[in-house]
This record gives structure tokens, C-alpha cells and sequence, in this order.
């Protein structure tokens, strides 16, 4: 059995064009051995080469010289995204300046102009900074993801930014296309955040008329003792909110839980505990029940809403419009 030449080393561990492996002395017969595979035309990487997101966008800006931009950086980056849009085939790139917009199969390709504060140069890729990745998501996702999103760059532990270099990215953006959605999206993050579900959670409480909770503020007994860092939490009312995921089901996680929620009840605060089941109405024109438990939580602390205070209009719950509508944008 006829086994292929070994590879130059420079071509070993990464993906190459075909004009690269010419330029080697590898002939057309070499690059079509069975021990290569052609993530996109004109490239070839080894057989072993896992198929992930990262190898595929390895390998056409090997080809293309253009820049991961959009839902693909987004999922580089590891912003929380809708599942329908976390998972698509296809990839978007930026090309850079002088360059036409990258026409391939399974790519959504972009011209815009980036400035160089605005290209991350990685190991294997460059990519839109974590900023430009942000704001080009305003014409893809709705206006809830936009925000978790912009949550999420200013989450508590390994920030991605900060608040002022957020509003300073944006004053420079005005007038470009996404700064309307972006600006909507800016007036309800939140800094200081440790999951998406925390931005879910205090969205729809404040959407439907209850007061905005604060986000992971310290609670401390009656001798100064820290007790916890609740999700959200109204301190003038003493109400601490927990949402538990998933990972709360265990069982060590599961006793931490009730002993985190005893020290509070006795220090005099009222818990509510959610999970993603409170998060969604039972039935059309039902509040959901994480709602209805915190209002009614604030109203036996003594909370009552604002004269004519009704719910807000839920804008951000609106679909996603596909990646595939901001093409050449």
C-alpha cells in the first residue's frame, strides 16, 4: 500500500492553500492524498484535524486574509447566544480594507471598515475585538440578547471591558449602521453580572413593572459578617433573589444552597429561588411565575408600585432576524 510523503513541517499542524503547497514541491497528486482534507477550496488540512468552528475559520483566512467578524467571533469570544444562532454553519468574515467581501459557500461575507483597535490578532485567527463583535450583533439578535451580551463583556469575573471603554466605543459609532439598536441595548446593562440568566431574570421583573434589583450586592448580618452575594436583591425590602441552574441539582451544590439561604432567612431576609421554569409563562397572557413570586414578595415587604404603572412594551423578545439578512453590511 502506497503511504503519502510526509508534509514539511511548516504545513504539519495547520491548514494551507494549495498555492502554498506547490510553492513546497508538493505536487497535485500529494494534495489530494487521503491523509488531507479540504475544509474549504483552495485549502487543505490533515485528516485529523478536528471539525470545529476554530478549525474552519482557520482555514479560510488562511485563504481569504479576511477577519472573523459577527456571530463567529461572538462564538470565539464566548458570548452567550441563542441556541438557533450558536450553532450555524455558516461563517462570517470581514474583509479588510481594500479587499471585496468574501463570496464562498457557507460564508456570510462583510465590508465595513475596521479600525486596528478593532482587530484581536490570535494565534491562529484575528478576529473583531470583543467591543466591534458586540456592536455588529445589534442588527443580528433581538434586544434582550443584545444586552446579556453586553452583560456578559462586562461580567464580574474576567471582564471583557469596562464601562467606559463601552461608552467611548459607542460615541464613536454614531450614525453607523446597529448604533440605534446598540444605544437601546447600552441603557440597560448592567455591570458586575455572573451568568446570562441573572440579565433574563432582572429584564423581565423590570419589563413588567416591578423596581430594578440590584446585581450580586453583599449581604452582611447584624455584626457586619458577610452572609452571600445574592443574584438580585432589593436591599431596602431585605428580599434576596437566587436563580438556580442546573449545576444547583447536585448534591454538595444542593446543601451549600440551603445553608447559603438559611443564614439569610435568619439575619431577616425573604428568599425567592427561581429556576428556568419560572422564567416562562404557563399560558398566554400569564405573568410568569418568577413575576408573580417576586411582586408578591415586595408587596408583603411593604412595596407598592407607582400610580398608572403598567408593564413595559416586551420590544426585546422580538426573533432574530438571520445572520444571512446582514450580508455585505
Amino acid at each position: 500500500m502506497h503511504h503519502p510523503s510526509e508534509l514539511p513541517p511548516h504545513l504539519r499542524n495547520q491548514p494551507f492553500t494549495v498555492a502554498e503547497a506547490r510553492t513546497a514541491g508538493l505536487g497535485r497528486r500529494r494534495t489530494r492524498a487521503r491523509d488531507l482534507v479540504s475544509p474549504c477550496y483552495g485549502v487543505r488540512a490533515t485528516a485529523a484535524t478536528p471539525d470545529s468552528l476554530l478549525e474552519r475559520v482557520h482555514a479560510l483566512t488562511a485563504v481569504t486574509g479576511a477577519v472573523v467578524s459577527h456571530l463567529s467571533a461572538a462564538v470565539l469570544w464566548g458570548f452567550p447566544l441563542p441556541q438557533a444562532l450558536e450553532n450555524l454553519a455558516v461563517v462570517h468574515l470581514t474583509s479588510r480594507p481594500g479587499q471585496r467581501a468574501v463570496r464562498r459557500k457557507n460564508v456570510v461575507g462583510h465590508e465595513q471598515s475596521l479600525g486596528p483597535e478593532e482587530i484581536v490578532a490570535g494565534v491562529r485567527v484575528s478576529c473583531t475585538s470583543p467591543l466591534r463583535t458586540w456592536f455588529d450583533l445589534a442588527g443580528i439578535v433581538s434586544l434582550d440578547d443584545l444586552v446579556i451580551a453586553g452583560d456578559f463583556l462586562l461580567r464580574r469575573r474576567n471582564p471583557l471591558t469596562t464601562i467606559d471603554a463601552l461608552d467611548a466605543f459607542l460615541a464613536g459609532k454614531q450614525g453607523r449602521t446597529g448604533y440605534r439598536g446598540a444605544l437601546r441595548a447600552r441603557a440597560l446593562i448592567r455591570a458586575g453580572t455572573d451568568s446570562p440568566k441573572e440579565t433574563e431574570l432582572r429584564l423581565l421583573l423590570v419589563r413588567h413593572g416591578l423596581p430594578e434589583p440590584g446585581i450580586n450586592v453583599p449581604m452582611f448580618d447584624e455584626t457586619g459578617g458577610w452572609i452571600q452575594d445574592p443574584d438580585l436583591s432589593y436591599e431596602q425590602e431585605k428580599i434576596a433573589i437566587q436563580y438556580d441552574g442546573g449545576h444547583h441539582a447536585g448534591p454538595a451544590q444542593r446543601r451549600s444552597d440551603i445553608f447559603r439561604d438559611e443564614n439569610a432567612r435568619d439575619a431577616g431576609w425573604r428568599v425567592v429561588v427561581l429556576t428556568q421554569w419560572d422564567l416562562t409563562p404557563f399560558a398566554p397572557g400569564m405573568d410568569p411565575t418568577a413575576v408573580t413570586r417576586v411582586r408578591a414578595a415586595l408587596t408583603e415587604r411593604g412595596w407598592t408600585p407607582a400610580p398608572g404603572l403598567r408593564p413595559r412594551r416586551n420590544r426585546g423578545a422580538r426573533d432574530a432576524r438571520h445572520p444571512s439578512d446582514t450580508n455585505g453590511r
